[in-house]
């Protein structure tokens, strides 16, 4: 009989034990269910930070090319440019530039970069720069050349020449040396950290008989080859500056980019003492005729 009553009560214990394991294990399928639905609930809410941050920098993207757009759309030069129509001697060399710079922003917004462009930047009194990109493969400094006539010119000439109508030689300072002087000058403030490239951009109306040929760190071309030798440029080249990064290189050059009229004067007025030119009109010197050294 105690035999019995022993194997009795050991059988109630092991039903007892198991419903209480069914029991617990319903629990946690239970649970389980509740928090993958209440985190599914959460996801759809707030996606992962991976998302968010795949669709703030979509975003950062958008607006900063959406703003070099509107200032593209808001120039006067777009008349010009749309109708061929030049926009007075006095004007070429600032209307030069703006073709190149809208041609960054048309580059820019098909391949959907991130990047940020200041224009006109003056480092102290001796260098005036035309245009800088700064790009996630690095930063490019672009001297523009609105000038007409067959260019010649070596890479260490201090001068190069441009013929116009096949007789009138004029001569203008090597835009090699005058570039890599704008680089160095951006080197002392920026840092070596980073790779930096010469972009020397000439105007359709020229043709460019004997010049040096591209290297890794320069570029020179006439403006309707800009956007295919960029695009060829930039695809081998590898990404090195983050949106932080390249917000930081822009916030520190900003104090550079449209100098006060003091030292914009002061420059005129070094580069007419340096190379005996009673020019003091700054738009005087960007005439097809004339080409500074700074």
């Amino acid at each position: 009989m105690a035999f019995f009553k022993g194997f009795k009560t050991m059988l109630s214990v092991i039903f007892f034990l198991a419903k209480a394991a069914i029991i617990l294990f319903i629990i946690l399928i239970i649970a389980g269910s509740i928090i993958s639905f209440s985190d599914y609930i959460k996801n759809k809410k707030t996606p992962n930070n991976h998302a968010q941050t795949i669709n703030k920098t979509k975003n950062c993207k958008k607006e900063n090319q959406e703003y070099y757009e509107s200032v593209v759309s808001r120039s006067s030069y777009n008349f010009n440019d749309w109708f061929n129509i030049s926009p007075g001697q006095s004007n070429l060399g600032d209307y030069g530039e703006f073709l190149t710079f809208k041609e960054i922003v048309k580059l820019s917004g098909h391949f959907n970069y991130y990047y940020k462009i200041l224009r006109n930047i003056h480092i102290g009194v001796h260098c005036e720069i035309d245009l800088v990109w700064i790009h996630t493969t690095g930063i490019y400094v672009f001297e523009s050349k609105n000038i007409s006539g067959w260019i010649f010119g070596n890479e260490n000439d201090k001068q190069w020449c441009k013929v116009l109508n096949g007789q009138t030689k004029k001569q203008f300072y090597n835009p090699i040396k005058q570039n890599n002087g704008h680089i160095h000058e951006l080197k002392r403030i920026l840092g070596n950290s980073y790779p930096y490239y010469s972009i020397i951009v000439f105007s359709e109306r020229c043709e460019l008989k004997e010049i040096p040929a591209d290297t890794d760190l320069r570029i020179i071309t006439k403006r309707n080859n800009l956007r295919l030798k960029l695009e060829n440029k930039l695809s081998i080249e590898d990404r090195v500056l983050s949106i932080a990064q390249i917000e930081a290189l822009y916030q520190k050059m900003l104090q550079y980019s449209y100098a006060s009229d003091d030292i914009i004067q002061k420059h005129n007025e070094y580069v007419n003492n340096k190379y005996e030119d009673n020019r003091t009109d700054r738009k005087s010197y960007n005439n097809d005729n004339v080409d500074l050294p700074f």
